[in-house]
């Protein structure tokens, strides 16, 4: 018998996990994270289906159980972002812009281990409408009959859309042949083929733009997530040591993360040293069985990248460490021209002001140190130029690193700002999470030394 399920509210189901089998089958359905009010859930969905009007908007919740080496199971941020459902696996969310309807349609009780777990059939749910203001949650085997009766309907809608990855996903697909991994490139494949004659687009732009302007609530957990960045950060530079193991210092980090009552780490640490500090490196530890593990080298600078997560949203703050504790004169001179450079850049920070001309604010503080200072006039010119210091700044919200939604910051906008600049075998990194305000910034990552002086000065404790 099919099981329709309507708004009706219902008690908060137990949340803590481990005080027996039951209330760890019931946590995996807990409510949201972030605990944000319903309407909250509802203003998102349809200020998306006011940006496409006639269309039907298709959001998958994540459907895998998490790997035995994950820490923990994370949602898909989209699905996350417009329902606050953080543990609802297999779940579809579908938006009619023709109709502005909000339907959720829940998967069977997952399993795991080849064990059912009855007790988060989300089905049985009575909530779980009410948590995100839902106009309706159905058995997945109404999905497919749903979206093509409204496809049919004469006021139905034109097209389908689809989130799309904010960075690319690798493929080991082999040509010609249908498409093997990523959620989102298998959805559409799958949707394509049950829907042929309909039209396809992308919803990400607007999901960006959406997500580029943090409502209250949101802020409170990443200032909360900031402040805890920043002290497993601390935790993560105390940790580097000539001839200590760059594990040691990751399992610093993420300790810290849990002591200071985050769920764990945003993302694995990156606390990598000498060669491996480039971010040309760095980035192979996705596809490196030991996280490019290698001892820590006396006249090395070490790369301390680093967030926690809660609430459903990370952190992310980084500096550079000298592994014996103390810059070389040349370390020291293009840590502090890198520093000079990043604080003019935040000096310009403000909403309605381009991300470009922050970063070239950032440009014109480093030439204006090296005009200050004859001795580092050529080295600053050399790290001002279009190949010199990146300027990088991203996004931070469900995911500890997201696109930006807009080239122009936002009251509301939480960014990271992280420079990076490479000389011979040195590679230089600098980052704090920043909230944009009416009229400046306010640092979300507090309390971190920052000057070559400040850096030697902390590390000598």
């Amino acid at each position: 018998m099919m099981r329709d399920r309507v708004l009706r509210p219902a008690g908060r189901p137990c949340i803590k996990p481990g005080v027996g089998l039951l209330c760890l089958l019931l946590f995996l359905t807990a409510l949201p994270l972030a605990a944000q009010q319903p309407d909250t859930f509802r203003s998102r969905r349809s200020a998306l289906t006011a940006a496409h009007p006639g269309a039907m908007i298709i959001l998958p919740a994540r459907w895998e159980e998490k790997t035995m080496e994950q820490p923990s199971w994370i949602q898909e941020p989209t699905f996350f972002y417009f329902t606050g459902l953080a543990e609802t696996p297999g779940a579809i969310l579908v938006l009619d812009a023709s109709t502005d309807t909000h339907v959720l349609f829940a998967a069977p009780a997952p399993e795991s281990f080849g064990i059912s777990l009855p007790e988060a059939d989300l089905m049985e749910r009575p909530d779980l409408a009410a948590a995100s203001g839902i106009d309706a949650v159905l058995p997945i085997e109404r999905f497919a009959p749903f979206v093509r009766s409204r496809l049919e309907a004469t006021d139905g809608p034109d097209r389908l859309l689809l989130d799309t990855p904010r960075f690319p996903t690798p493929q080991a697909t082999p040509p010609g042949m249908l498409v093997v991994s990523g959620l989102h490139a298998l959805w559409e494949q799958t949707l394509r083929q049950a829907f042929p004659d309909t039209p396809f687009g992308s919803v990400s732009d607007t999901v960006g733009q959406l997500r580029w302007t943090k409502s209250d609530e949101e802020i409170h957990h990443l200032r909360r997530n900031g402040k805890a960045s920043a002290e497993a950060l601390k935790a993560g530079m105390l940790a580097v040591r000539a001839g200590g193991a760059q594990r040691e210092a990751e399992a610093r980090v993420v300790a810290t993360c849990l002591e200071e009552g985050m769920e764990g780490p945003s993302f694995w640490p990156w606390v990598m040293g000498g060669p491996n500090a480039h971010i040309s490196r760095v980035v192979g530890s996705f596809y490196s069985y030991t996280h490019l593990d290698r001892t820590y080298q006396v006249g090395e600078l070490v790369r301390v990248d680093i967030g926690c997560m809660s609430g459903g949203y990370g952190g992310d703050v980084g500096r550079t460490v000298p592994v014996s504790g103390t810059w070389t004169p040349d370390q020291a001179r293009v840590w502090d021209l890198l520093v000079a450079g990043y604080l003019g850049g935040v000096a310009a920070m403000r909403a309605g002001v381009r991300l470009d001309a922050a970063q070239e604010a950032s440009r014109s503080a480093v030439l204006a140190a090296g005009r200050a200072d004859p001795s580092l006039t050529a080295l600053s010119r050399r790290m001002a130029a279009e190949d010199g210091i990146l300027w990088h700044i991203h996004g931070v919200g469900i995911e500890s690193g997201e696109t930006p939604g807009e080239p122009v910051l936002r009251a509301g906008s939480v960014i990271a700002f992280e420079p990076m600049f490479s000389l011979g075998t040195d590679a230089f990194y600098l980052e704090d999470m920043w909230l944009i305000t009416d009229t400046g910034v306010e640092l979300l990552t507090p309390g971190l030394p920052t000057t070559s002086t400040e850096i030697e000065s902390f590390l000598s404790r």
